[in-house]
Formats: C-alpha cells, structure tokens, sequence
C-alpha cells in the first residue's frame, strides 16, 4: 500500500497526500555531475580527524580508523566493516605535487598517456604538464550504517595495492551452484570484510586494508535481497559515469594514505 499521509484541508474535509506518486519530483534536473559518493578512507597520524587542534577533528577519531565524514562516526578498523562491492575500477588519478594539489585530483585517465615517463614502475608516471598520475583502484560498495545500508567508495593506492589485488582475487574466486552446474555470480552476492592492520617502515607506521570474505548473499532473505538490488543498480549507475568519488574540499590531506 502507498504510504499516505492524511491532514484537514482549510475547508475541515480530509484531504489525502500520496507521497508516493511524487516520487522523485523535485530532483528532475540533478544530473551525474551534480550527484557524488562518498570516500570511505583509513585515518592516519597525519590525518586532521585525528588532530584534537585540528577543525576538522572527530571526536574519538583514531589512525587506523575508517571514516567518512558523510557519515558522521568513525569506524573500528581493527574490528573492520562488512561491505558489498558493487563494483571495481583501475585509474590513474592526476595529481598536482603535493602542496600544489587540492585535494580531488585534476583529472583522471583510464591509461598511462605514450609520453608519460614512468617513475615507479606500473605505478606512477610523470605527465609532460609535470602533474604526476598514480595507479589506484576504486570499490564502489555498500556498507552498513547504523542498521542501514549505505553507498561509498573505497580507494586504493601505493602501498594498498597489494590487498587491493587480494580484495579483487577473491571477487574473481567467488563461485555458487546451481541446476546447470557451478558459476561466477555477481560480486555483490557475496559479503566482504575490511579491516586495517598497522604497518612499519623506519619511523614511519601507517595502516592498510585486509579484506576477506565473510558470507554469500542470501537473496531469498528479504533484508539480503533488498541489498542485493541496491548493490545492483549501483553498479549500473557507476558503469554509466552516473555515480562519482566525493573528493574533500581544498586544504585536507587526499583520501587515501600518505606514505
């Protein structure tokens, strides 16, 4: 049954509003550049979340933490989040020097340009325009919210490349059965868990991601179906450039690590 509300018109008779027959009125003309997704990032020591004198510190905010500030809490990262990937990209964001650089990049290419000059190889390369670009790659997923599931990217870079490519193994290794035989099923049948785990070089620690996989989707659960098709038509509006990382504003640090 459409959801309804009922109130007294000026004249005293019941006049009954249909809200959903203005279902998406309003939002006629946003268009895929007006509509963003929010970043999903690990904290660090340099992250300003994590700095009590900083503005943009959060309450409770500690390195190895996930955060976003879209949704408002940090998240235990040792503990980790459960996810949905909806769907995967490899790009190599542009970025000015760091300094020079706000903090969304200036540009992005599916490919290292011919001319590029390649200055950690497979990885990093030098633009002509003397912009650097840096392979990364993107999880676009869903992840629960205080009870509700919520849409976010994830990105990956330098040294979460590495279980970047573990979170990508085990999408490439899901399998399920059915009456014609065994089969890859979508990657948002399954559940994933991402937790971070402290690293050390020198004076230097920092946090990476550690992915596994938690279950599979049961789609004739009405909750598990419901986030099945939420993931689904995520993944058709990221493959249509409907649906685009929510970089910060100028002046806080990039998304990802800074190592």
């Amino acid at each position: 049954m459409d959801k309804q509300v009922v109130k007294k018109d000026s004249a005293g008779a019941l006049a009954t509003l249909n809200l959903r027959a203005d279902s998406g009125k309003g939002a006629e003309e946003i268009k895929s550049d007006d509509v963003s997704t929010p970043i999903l990032k690990i904290l660090h020591q340099l992250s300003p979340e994590c700095n009590s004198r900083s503005p943009k510190h959060v309450e409770g905010a500690e390195p190895g933490m996930l955060y976003s500030a879209s949704f408002g809490k940090p998240m235990d990262g040792e503990k980790g989040i459960e996810v949905i990937v909806a769907h995967t990209q490899t790009r190599y964001p542009e970025w000015q020097e760091m300094g020079d650089s706000p903090s969304a990049p200036v540009g992005t290419h599916l490919t290292p340009p011919a001319n590029a000059k390649e200055e950690m190889r497979g990885i990093k390369y030098r633009l002509m325009n003397g912009n650097y670009i840096e392979k990364t790659m993107y999880f676009y997923i869903v992840v629960m919210v205080d009870g509700a599931p919520r849409k976010a990217v994830i990105t990956m870079r330098s040294s979460n490349l590495t279980p970047a490519r573990k979170l990508n193994d085990l999408i490439s290794n899901l399998r399920m059965t059915d009456d014609k035989g065994s089969f890859q099923p979508a990657a948002y049948s399954a559940v994933f868990k991402l937790q971070t785990v402290e690293k050390n070089a020198g004076d230097k620690t920092w946090h990476v991601y550690k992915p596994s996989i938690s279950k599979m989707l049961d789609v004739s659960n009405e909750k598990d179906a419901a986030i099945y098709m939420m993931a689904q038509e995520f993944q058709k509006q990221v493959s249509a450039g409907s649906s685009k990382p929510k970089y910060e504003k100028v002046g806080e640090t990039k998304s990802e690590e800074i190592i």
